[in-house]
């Protein structure tokens, strides 16, 4: 058993959570132009990046038992190398039907890495008795908003071809030091042989049994962070009329809130409990994105700027509601289960990507027949419901 969790492996699982955010989410800051060129509408757009979680349900079926039979740094290796080279493709693309196929290898690909990279962090974090996984979420988050700010300042004068390609590229690089760089560290093939499943219908027959709680209060805490990846930028272009820069603000402005309250997940869960945080940080979140979102609006129409910085409050506000409630439920999820890391990640978000699949696609066409501020009401109100899945949480403070 690897005992302690050193700088170097704190250093190394850091070069595989922020590239990741940085190269994975770089496409999202440009969706509405890519919305164009595909030249398809809200409902259709958003029906085709729903659709690539048939690549993720297949993920989540063949992945964790990849992990348990080869160890993770291959399925690491393949994931971030198959996701970036699908992302570096995305700007060539004006046929929404190839669009689709690659969507599908992209989101298997992506989850891929995303269950390997977790399935380790939780491993190590139950193995080490440290709080470790909302810091490299927080890290995912840092990604994520590093390449919101620069597309703000490069989107007026570079291409989304060259904008993408050479971020993917340079993303990659460092993933593949970083997986250099964590192989001393990696779970090994058939480490937890004892509690892994066998592979069979039956067995994910089982995952539909597996914490249906847990589950779904992780799909209520999620789909405002989808949501925002997916509409925040077209929602400020197309409601708000703001410039295809300034339309990335309100991502970066709900990435910067999630990364303080997660680089802060330690000290927060020495003041107040799971329970107290799962209970108080939906309705800030919930209330305050719904409310903002609908002023923000109806402000744009009387003053423009007064409105989108009231909009960018409700983009910050969900941000800090959402911020540590996915780690706190696969911790949770964790602690209650006697499966290994890489099945519970498995687990869990096979049964979500079908869940947030309806839901994706049901919002997409609440913006398409009504308007893309209506469509955010859904998830903002899901946040809200999560509340009432704090008796989950530990009543103790770590």
């Amino acid at each position: 058993m690897k005992s302690k969790f050193s700088k170097i492996e704190r250093r190394a699982l850091s070069y595989l959570f922020l590239p990741f955010g940085i190269g994975g989410m770089a496409i999202a800051t440009r969706f509405p132009e890519l919305r164009d060129q595909l030249g398809i509408n809200n409902g259709t757009f958003g029906t085709l990046l729903s659709l690539g979680g048939i690549g993720s349900l297949l993920g989540f079926i063949l992945v964790g038992n990849w992990v348990h039979s080869y160890g993770v740094k291959p399925i690491v290796t393949f994931g971030s190398t198959g996701l970036f080279a699908s992302l570096a493709l995305f700007p060539h693309m004006h046929n929404a039907y190839y669009f689709l196929l690659l969507n599908i290898f992209a989101s298997f690909c992506w989850t891929s890495f995303h269950i390997a990279n977790n399935a380790q962090a939780i491993h190590r974090q139950e193995e080490v008795g440290e709080l470790i996984l909302p810091k490299l979420h927080g890290l995912w988050s840092l990604g994520a908003l590093v390449t919101s700010l620069v597309a703000i300042v490069i989107t007026p004068f570079v291409t989304l071809c060259w904008h993408i390609g050479v971020t993917v590229f340079v993303m990659w690089l460092f993933t593949m030091y970083g997986i250099v760089k964590s192989t001393p560290f990696f779970i090994d093939k058939n480490e937890e042989a004892d509690a892994f499943p066998s592979f069979s219908i039956k067995e994910i027959a089982k995952t539909f049994h597996f914490q249906p709680v847990i589950i779904l209060a992780m799909v209520l805490a999620m789909q405002v962070e989808f949501s925002i990846q997916d509409w925040s930028a077209i929602y400020a272009k197309d409601t708000l009329k703001m410039s295809a820069s300034a339309s990335i603000y309100g991502y970066t402005v709900f990435i910067g809130a999630m990364i303080i309250i997660r680089f802060n997940a330690k000290r927060l869960a020495a003041i107040w409990s799971e329970r107290q945080l799962i209970s108080a940080l939906p309705i800030l979140g919930g209330v305050g994105f719904a409310v903002c979102i609908s002023l923000g609006t109806w402000l744009s129409h009387v003053n423009q700027i007064l409105g989108f910085i009231v909009s960018l409050i409700g983009f910050a506000l969900a941000g800090f509601g959402s911020s540590i409630l996915a780690p706190t439920f696969f911790a949770i999820s964790f602690r209650t289960s006697s499966l290994p890391s890489s099945v519970v990640v498995a687990r869990i978000g096979l049964t979500q990507v079908i869940a947030t699949f309806f839901v994706k696609v049901a919002i997409s066409w609440v913006a398409q027949a009504t308007s893309v501020t209506i469509a955010l009401l859904i998830p903002a109100l899901m946040l809200l419901a999560t509340t009432k899945f704090s008796y989950l949480g530990k009543v103790t403070k770590d």
